[in-house]
């Protein structure tokens, strides 16, 4: 008995341990893909995508997977059964990247209700029905789109999840809270290359049995890039300017002095010749002043000159001669 009991035991955990863990889900994703979304947001919102479905567990009794894009009208890049492991629906999705984005209009009324009358034709009866709708621009026929919500829901009982962009108005983040009926199940991103930050949070809503665990590398959406230039600490910027202008000053102190220092020495110079003019004009020299030359003192006309007058004049000449010079070498 004790040998029966083990070998059932035995059997039981071979069993669960190659039995498929996940829940019966058949899931739609809807990407909006008007003119207005770039090339870099298409691949980051279907890198989104991608991120959500790598977690599941991919089968014909767990999940299967559709994708839509739309703009004008929807496009279906594959159904439900088209794909029934992880490997081929990774793949299929990563072709979405150069899905086309030509048009304007974002018909989000005509995809939901290609859901309803196309989409989920091929959905198992037994199975969850989910739609993750994910909105770049706001539908163009924002009633429409309530009421092809609403008549996905009566048919189907679906649960719908919406991702909208920060960048929505009002009325379309009301829209969307609409549409998901609960507030739990709808999501905003500043860019579709943070919407990493909430795959844990869909996945779960998704299949709670699914991994829910933190993407690493991960972009921060409060991340402060500083696009400054870095100022690396030095000495003081305002020591060489300060020295520069007390230098300049300086200078010009020393040319104002220098300037003022030539005025009066030409001054005590001009007043030194002037004085010998006048001592000269005083001189009693006798009648001959205006002959008072050094070439000519050895020659006077006078007769009577003596050596006393004669010695003074030379004196004199010598005296006014060497002034005169050197006023006019300044």
């Amino acid at each position: 008995l004790y040998g029966v009991m083990l070998r059932i035991y035995i059997f039981l955990l071979l069993f669960m341990s190659t039995e498929e863990t996940g829940q019966e889900i058949d899931l739609a994703f809807a990407l909006n893909t008007p003119s207005v979304m770039s090339a870099t947001d298409l691949s980051n919102a279907v890198d989104f995508i991608y991120y959500i479905t790598e977690r599941l567990t991919i089968g014909p009794s767990n999940t299967l997977v559709t994708a839509v894009t739309y703009s004008k009208t929807p496009t279906q890049h594959f159904n439900l059964t088209a794909y029934s492991s992880k490997g081929a629906v990774l793949s299929a999705l990563a072709t979405m990247k150069s899905a086309n984005r030509s048009f304007e209009e974002s018909n989000s009324n005509e995809v939901l209700d290609f859901f309803r009358t196309t989409g989920f034709r091929d959905s198992r009866t037994t199975s969850s029905k989910l739609v993750v709708l994910i909105m770049v621009k706001g539908p163009t026929r924002t009633i429409q789109t309530q009421w092809a919500a609403e008549d996905l829901f009566k048919i189907y009982n679906n649960v719908i999840i919406t991702v909208g962009l920060d960048s929505l108005t009002d009325r379309d983040k009301s829209l969307l809270q609409t549409i998901a009926k609960d507030d739990s199940r709808t999501f905003y991103v500043s860019d579709f290359k943070y919407s990493c930050h909430i795959v844990p949070n869909i996945t779960n809503l998704i299949d709670s049995t699914a991994d829910t665990s933190i993407i690493e590398d991960c972009p921060d959406p409060y991340a402060i890039i500083d696009t400054t230039t870095p100022v690396y600490p030095t000495k003081d910027d305002s020591f060489p300017l300060v020295t520069i202008a007390a230098l300049i000053g300086f200078l010009l102190l020393l040319a104002c002095i220098i300037i003022v220092y030539k005025v009066f020495k030409g001054n005590a110079k001009d007043a030194a010749v002037l004085r010998a003019i006048e001592v000269y004009g005083e001189a009693r020299l006798g009648t001959s002043k205006g002959s008072f030359c050094l070439d000519e003192l050895g020659r006077s006309s006078r007769a009577e000159e003596n050596k006393s007058s004669y010695t003074q004049r030379l004196a004199l000449a010598r005296n006014f001669t060497n002034l005169y010079r050197w006023h006019n070498s300044r």
